[in-house]
């Protein structure tokens, strides 16, 4: 008798397009309710995990090991951990796998592997590749970094998000050029549902074509850096110091910072925000500081303006 393959969604978006956000939500529908969870980062310390962790019990990260660069073992691993963990009852049964890419990894190496290694092919079924790209943002993002080409391209199902802050027409026609066979769908806030998902998913299927087995994705090149941000901190000294290391350079922050008023705050910012966004954290923090990820040139000089007092 056949096992019935275990079906994974790939969720992946260029950095700051709101992917974890959505992912938060979709967490918390019942359908995914025993899903496990793969969380692949760029940066020492990891974030988007800590994030979703509250909807969900059985996340793993696989932190600084970025699968479109150092290939595909790190994933492959996990997902034959995963397997074996889940048949020797080491951690919860789960029915479905999301995994989340870092917003600079080419997804086709890892829609490839699905289909061409042994252990994956027979145990997993990749039911879908999500891919978020912000309106305010998206539009010049795929025309200044291959990664985001590459991202829209390898999607079933393209969701425009953040059309409450732009207008996300233009961005849904540079989409439909690059990916003709990609369902188009719009967030605003999260908004979209997982069911909501799921039939357009369904859409998606009906009218896919062939796949090719492209397996050689681009480099990117950017560069995380930590800046710890130790003591409690005033707003305005926060902003200062965002400020300083605004520069062009600068794609995506994100962290866990103190703030004076005795609370911690989860910060957030990415190219085509207007400003800071601060959400009250809860939960475990990670070490309090701030990832700052820039492109190519410069960014131990960002990190060490933002840790300057």
């Amino acid at each position: 008798m056949k096992t019935r393959r275990i079906p994974v969604w790939l969720v992946t978006g260029y950095l700051g397009s709101g992917k974890t956000t959505l992912l938060k939500h979709w967490l918390r529908d019942p359908a995914l309710a025993d899903a496990a969870l793969v969380v692949n980062e760029i940066g020492e310390v990891g974030f988007d995990d800590r994030m979703l962790a509250s909807a969900v019990d059985s996340a793993m990260l696989l932190s600084n090991n970025c699968v479109c660069c150092t290939g595909l073992p790190g994933l492959e691993e996990a997902l034959t951990e995963l397997w074996w963990d889940r048949l020797h009852r080491r951690r919860p049964a789960f029915s479905s796998v999301v995994i989340e890419t870092t917003g600079l990894a080419d997804p086709r190496p890892i829609i490839t592997a699905f289909g061409t290694v042994p252990f994956l092919q027979e145990r997993y079924e990749l039911a879908g590749v999500l891919v978020t790209a912000s309106a305010p943002a998206g539009l010049a993002l795929i025309e200044a970094q291959a990664e985001a080409r590459a991202q829209v391209q390898a999607a079933d199902l393209l969701i425009i998000t953040k059309v409450d802050q732009a207008n996300g027409a233009p961005l849904a026609t540079a989409l439909h050029a690059l990916n003709p066979h990609a369902v188009l769908a719009q967030s605003a806030q999260a908004s979209l549902t997982w069911p909501q998902v799921g039939a357009l998913l369904h859409r998606a299927a009906a009218s896919a074509p062939v796949p090719g087995h492209e397996t050689h994705g681009h480099h990117h090149h950017a560069a995380a850096r930590f800046a710890p941000l130790t003591g409690a901190l005033a707003l305005n000294e926060l902003k200062a110091r965002f400020d300083a290391l605004h520069d062009d350079a600068l794609l995506r922050l994100k962290g866990v910072v103190a703030l004076d008023d005795g609370q911690l705050y989860t910060v957030q910012w990415a190219v085509g925000d207007p400003d800071l966004t601060l959400e009250a954290f809860a939960g475990r923090a990670p070490a309090l500081g701030l990832t700052c990820i820039s492109s190519g040139r410069g960014p131990a000089q960002t990190a060490r303006r933002l840790a300057q007092p």
